[in-house]
């Protein structure tokens, strides 16, 4: 499991790096970014981050790109549920449950409201 996590982390840390445009719910912005997240799609994880981390993405060369996509090419087995969710202001915490290689864990993707829309800042595997 701390291979599966030290990986996840690795590719959380490079997708934070890539940057935003949100989604109506803190839960739309969750299922938009797994969904990116499975399908390899880098640009589509770009939108569900902060406008100030969006450069990383948008900056990247077609060679990263494509090393990135290959990492993210074992993701595709992840399956997700969303147990929950609390807002507060501006600031909002998802609980997920998260299954990948058989091993299911539990842990809150943080969110922020930025420009009328909601935006992954940290937490599960982003």
């Amino acid at each position: 499991m701390r291979k599966i996590l030290t990986v996840l982390g690795f590719v959380g840390l490079v997708v934070m790096a890539c940057g935003g445009g949100g989604a109506s719910s803190p839960e739309d912005a969750v299922n938009g970014m797994f969904a990116a997240l499975k399908s390899g799609d880098i640009d589509a994880m770009a939108q569900y981050l902060p406008e100030a981390d969006r450069s990383e993405i948008t900056d990247m060369s077609d060679e990263e790109k494509e090393m990135m996509q290959g990492m993210l090419s074992m993701m595709s087995a992840i399956e997700y549920e969303i147990n929950g969710t609390e807002i507060d202001g501006d600031i909002a915490v998802v609980t997920i449950e998260i299954t990948i290689f058989g091993e299911t864990d539990e842990d809150e993707v943080e969110l922020m409201l930025e420009n009328g829309s909601w935006v992954v800042t940290s937490g599960g595997m982003f």
